[in-house]
């Protein structure tokens, strides 16, 4: 049977890659080569920037990038020669850096494939080297990925077997159903090593030649690792304890801000603000929930009409015709937040808190709150009592109230994330 040239790529947040990874891509590759397939190039893509905090390893993936992608390297070199004359070129990418290091958000597998599928040559097919253990269970995790469906569209599953994980076959032939292509490598044989053992090993003081002489480590990864320190920074990063309450399920129990915390975290969002009456009150509050720095990017408190410009490029035009305090300005707060932080949601405020500055259109009290997401730009009218704290205070929690409304409206729908 005459099958198509593709491309292998085998993404991993591993750090550090071992010797189990090795086996695995050379292995995979001769399997789909027994099978029929010419394999034209392998590809080792390191993540660059993951989400999940409650792991210490993935939330400091954009601090080891630089060493994780030179220990690929190391890998593609004893990959290559492992699997010369079977394939003409194995590489490394640092697509995954790319895609996000200028923007505030993690890699979106879904995202980078479809990048990838653009800017290879339509004849050779993309193929995907996953685990077994994304495919377990009646709710198999893939099936939580962001935006999984158009995933299988630009690549091949190829899926290997992982000791004690059996994939859902009902998922898999539901992947087939929906177009998709999966082949299952049930005849390769994965070496149960794990990256987190081996880390522990070496920060506890084990000498990487010795996990070499174990087999475990390649010499030359062993090199690396000695000669730039890397054990250190691992030290100094598993030190600190991972932040866990934004993982955990939304409950009756939270607050206002940690049920947008959980929200923003688990549906992969992030948010900047653009205060001007509170001063800093929403920002305060959402920086009370502990992790919020993986979705929080910052606040910019322009007060002045001179910040509002320089700062949120909010027109001049629009602050002389309608003034500070309307729905106009408001919005253009708000698309400047998300320009600014380069995040998906920004949320902006701006009201007359008295005792002064009252017009006869605009009593103490006016206020205006605007959300940009990446569907439209949203803008409330309020008319808020009282004297100019509780003016402050009830627009940051009327501000958070539509936040959260948003973020219900999203999960609602179904907001997935790998």
């Amino acid at each position: 049977m005459n099958k198509e040239e593709i491309m292998l790529i085998f993404g991993t947040s591993a750090d550090p890659i071992h010797q189990g990874h090795v086996e695995l891509v050379v292995d995979a590759t001769k399997a789909l080569i027994e099978r029929g397939w010419k394999v034209a190039e392998v590809v080792l893509l390191p993540v660059f920037r993951h989400h999940n905090i409650s792991d210490g390893v993935k939330r400091s993936l954009t601090l080891t990038f630089e060493h994780r992608f030179a220990m690929c390297q190391i890998a593609a070199d004893e990959i290559r020669i492992l699997l010369e004359g079977f394939v003409p070129e194995v590489s490394v990418s640092d697509l995954e850096r790319e895609l996000v290091w200028k923007i505030n958000r993690p890699n979106f597998t879904a995202e980078t494939m479809e990048v990838l599928r653009n800017r290879t040559t339509p004849d050779i097919e993309l193929a995907f080297l996953i685990g077994a253990d994304s495919f377990v269970g009646e709710q198999p995790a893939f099936a939580q990925w962001f935006c999984w469906e158009n995933l299988i569209e630009d690549v091949m599953l190829v899926v290997s077997p992982r000791k004690g994980f059996d994939p859902n076959e009902q998922f898999l032939q539901h992947i087939t159903e929906l177009g998709g292509k999966v082949v299952y490598l049930q005849e390769i044989d994965v070496l149960d090593i794990s990256s987190s053992e081996i880390r522990v090993r070496l920060e506890e003081g084990a000498d990487p030649v010795a996990l070499a002489a174990e087999g475990l480590l390649s010499p030359g990864l062993a090199a690396y690792l000695a000669e730039n320190d890397i054990i250190n920074t691992w030290k100094q990063i598993d030190s600190k304890s991972p932040v866990q309450v934004v993982t955990e399920k939304i409950t009756a129990e939270d607050n206002l801000e940690t049920r947008i915390g959980k929200h923003l975290y688990q549906q992969k969002f992030t948010i900047g603000l653009a205060e001007s009456c509170t001063g800093g009150l929403i920002g305060h509050r959402i920086t009370n929930v502990p992790g919020s720095s993986d979705y929080f990017m910052g606040s910019i408190v322009s007060y002045a009409y001179q910040s509002k410009v320089n700062l949120l490029g909010v027109s001049w035009d629009t602050l002389q015709k309608h003034g500070a305090v309307s729905r106009a300005t408001v919005i253009e707060m708000a698309k400047g937040a998300r320009k600014a932080f380069n995040c998906d949601l920004g949320l902006s405020v701006c009201c007359i808190a008295g005792p002064g500055g009252a017009t006869t259109d605009k009593p103490v009290g006016t206020s205006w709150i605007a959300l940009s997401t990446p569907e439209d730009d949203r803008a409330y009218h309020f008319l808020l009592q009282g004297d100019r704290e509780s003016v402050k205070t009830q627009l940051a929690q009327k501000a958070l109230e539509i936040l959260g409304e948003y973020l219900e409206e999203c999960a609602g729908n179904g907001a997935t994330a790998d």
